[in-house]
């Protein structure tokens, strides 16, 4: 029976995906991925709302986590069937699968763009604990644009994108209100890219913000982890991961993590122009060093590889 919560976000692109890949092999735990709250309701909760409202949000939160428990999407069979595959098949437990028998007793839910406003899960799920997945946001924007083609003068003509359901009018374009109006035109000017490192500082500053509040440091429920380690050391980072979750990890879960790699890390040098990879720590300089990040200015100044990270 499902009596935890735990939640997963960060900036897309910054490994949640390949983390829920991993934690989806828990026998003990539940995976969802945002699709049962539309993204938009990050994006409004982020707003300035008055006290009432954004206990409306983190309500309506709590009851899509509820009516999912309750649905068949997860009390069915074939779903049993599933979860009893994806963890390895362990012995004994097809007979339990085969009736539809759930054991789990935690529900992990992704969503990234909660990274706009990572207190909305932290106090609508007051028990639970989150795991907030930080990466290079010169590679954040990178992969961001190659993926997704964000962020476009098309796009941006109307507001249909999870990047920006919110926004004002400007010109025949919309501007998405995380941008700063005294931004609006050069973030008009801007490429894709530029425009991706700009949402990821965004991003990295609200979830910052939070991660500040004595309230949240002395709760012990939220768990940074760098995408670069995750990368680059799975199992222990993984392991550390598992237990913030209150979980023992598996066979099944360390072979996912094992399928970790490092060959995206600092692919921003190999795929983006220098006048680029320049602009963006013009803009978000102080956030990547902040995070650990080295700016290639100063790596090139001391010698040190460009992009290397301190660690945590």
């Amino acid at each position: 029976m499902i009596v935890e919560r735990g939640v997963v976000l960060g900036v897309p692109r910054s490994g949640t995906t390949f983390l829920m890949s991993a934690l989806s092999r828990l026998p003990g735990a539940e995976c969802v991925t945002g699709n049962l709250l539309p993204v938009g309701i990050a994006h409004l909760a982020a707003q300035d709302l008055p006290e009432d409202m954004r206990g409306v949000l983190e309500r309506s939160f709590r009851g899509a986590l509820e009516d999912y428990l309750l649905s068949a999407v997860y009390l069915s069979r074939a779903a049993s069937m599933r979860k009893w595959w994806a963890t390895g098949h362990p012995p004994g437990g097809l007979r339990r699968a085969a009736k539809g028998v759930r054991i789990e007793s935690l529900l992990i839910y992704k969503e990234p763009f909660f990274a706009f406003v990572p207190e909305l899960p932290y106090q609508a799920l007051p028990d639970s604990r989150l795991v907030y997945i930080f990466r290079d946001g010169r590679d954040v924007a990178d992969s961001l644009v190659r993926s997704y083609d964000v962020l476009t003068d098309e796009k941006l003509r109307g507001l249909e994108t999870n990047e920006a359901p919110i926004g004002r009018k400007v010109g025949d374009r919309f501007v998405p209100w995380w941008v700063a109006s005294a931004e609006e035109e050069a973030f008009l000017s801007a490429t894709p890219y530029i425009r991706a490192i700009l949402m990821w500082r965004a991003m990295v500053r609200r979830c910052a913000a939070f991660l500040a509040r004595p309230d949240v440091q002395e709760s012990g429920r939220v768990l940074p982890v760098r995408y670069e380690v995750l990368m680059s050391d799975p199992l222990a980072t993984g392991q550390a991961i598992v237990s913030h979750l209150g979980q023992e990890l598996t066979a099944t879960t360390r072979r996912q993590l094992q399928t970790a790699h490092s060959r995206s890390i600092g692919i921003h040098r190999r795929r983006r122009s220098e006048e680029e990879i320049l602009e963006a720590e013009r803009l978000a300089g102080p956030e990547l060093e902040a995070l650990g990040y080295q700016l290639h200015a100063r790596a090139e100044a001391s010698g040190v590889s460009p992009g290397a990270a301190a660690p945590l």
